[in-house]
């Protein structure tokens, strides 16, 4: 059945407590179950479960690209594509390869897929789908990020950090960093390649277009995961080894400061509008927003047992957080949680999707 019709609801009341009705964001929330092996769509119009899409295996991870959703599975070693108007699978690619990450070429219909056993880059023709062209990796990646026409590749074992051209595959350089990297990202302007080195606990910088090793930026942390604010200005890193966010400017090269951001920060959404920077906890099941500009605390609120991805309607108007082990989603009214007038910091509601979540998205209602 498909669920290309719009839904709203016009009566229901904002809490218990009669506080004014919130708008609703007018799109779908996608996630992806490993044990129940769909992806789970849910209106964010009614903040409710409208159906699930069997896979054939497991989804990891989800991306959208223009009318499309595309669900990658390792177990299948195959993207699966979703048509989010009639709500059902339409299509399979394989990828001899067991996907790790994917990254959008500027065209919106090409993908850059990054794989494991074998370790390979493919370009994937998103519209066709099909495997437009393979470039075999040296080592097991760990992570992968482009700009413009240049993609950045971290391998741990043999503590490098590639430089690819694209979409042609071609090896333009690899860079010994003396430091086993994961995660990596290119500054918003793709002048400059920040890659995590988790255990020596630093940010390595390269050159992009050298590969020059340029710094190497001490963080209290094991750099596990980077958010970046608008104007690529600030990067957030979290990881293991202390409660706290690292904050790095990514123009200046260096690490500003850290702040306590909860029990365990994990992942990290930044509101531009308001300036703000959401931080889930998975060891107390809280959410801690922090604002950016002062540097404080804004606002903690308990979402579940272990919140994993948080997302931020692009409205602004409110903060999802999904459970990795129930997939209940906890809904936070922005405005609410921020007003200093309620003592207490209540959810807004919460919904189910399914267990074992692994990836969600937001995706607009899809007109026509």
């Amino acid at each position: 059945m498909g669920i290309s019709r719009r839904y709203m609801l016009l009566g229901m009341a904002a809490s218990a407590c009669g506080r004014q009705l919130a708008k609703r964001y007018q799109g779908w929330l996608y996630v992806a179950s490993g044990s129940e092996r769909c992806v789970t769509v849910a209106d964010l119009a009614e903040f409710r479960r409208m159906s699930a899409i069997p896979l054939p295996q497991a989804p990891d991870f989800l991306f959208a690209s223009e009318t499309r959703v595309f669900a990658a599975s390792r177990e299948g070693a195959a993207l699966f594509e979703i048509d989010p108007v009639q709500a059902r699978l339409v299509g399979r690619i394989g990828l001899q390869g067991m996907p790790e990450t994917a990254r959008l070429l500027p065209d919106g219909v090409t993908a850059l897929i990054l794989t494991d056993a074998p370790p390979a880059i493919l370009v994937v023709d998103l519209a066709k789908r099909r495997v437009a062209a393979r470039l075999p990796l040296p080592a097991a990646p760990a992570d992968m990020d482009v700009s413009g026409k240049m993609a950045a590749v971290t391998f741990p074992s043999r503590n490098e950090v590639a430089r690819i051209e694209v979409p042609l595959l071609k090896t333009t350089g690899i860079t010994d960093v003396g430091a086993a990297c994961g995660p990596v990202r290119f500054r918003k302007d793709g002048k400059l390649i920040l890659a995590g080195a988790t255990a020596a606990r630093q940010i390595v910088t390269l050159d992009a277009q050298s590969g020059a090793l340029l710094a190497r930026l001490p963080v209290p942390i094991a750099p596990a995961r980077f958010c970046f604010n608008g104007d690529g200005g600030q990067m957030f890193v979290s990881g293991e080894g202390a409660d706290v966010v690292a904050i790095v400017s990514p123009y200046q090269s260096e690490v500003g400061e850290t702040i306590i951001a909860g029990r365990t920060p994990g992942a990290m959404a930044v509101s531009d509008a308001r300036n703000l920077l959401f931080v889930t906890n998975p060891g107390s099941g809280d959410l801690t927003i922090l604002d950016i500009d002062t540097r404080h605390l804004s606002a903690s609120v308990h979402v579940g047992e272990d919140p994993g991805e948080v997302l931020l309607t692009p409205d602004g108007e409110y903060a999802l957080v999904v459970d990795r082990r129930s997939g209940n989603v906890s809904v936070v009214r922005i405005t609410t949680v921020l007003d200093h007038k309620v003592r207490a910091k209540p959810l807004f509601t919460v919904f189910a999707t399914a267990a074992d979540a692994r990836s969600a998205i937001i995706v607009p209602y899809t007109r026509g």
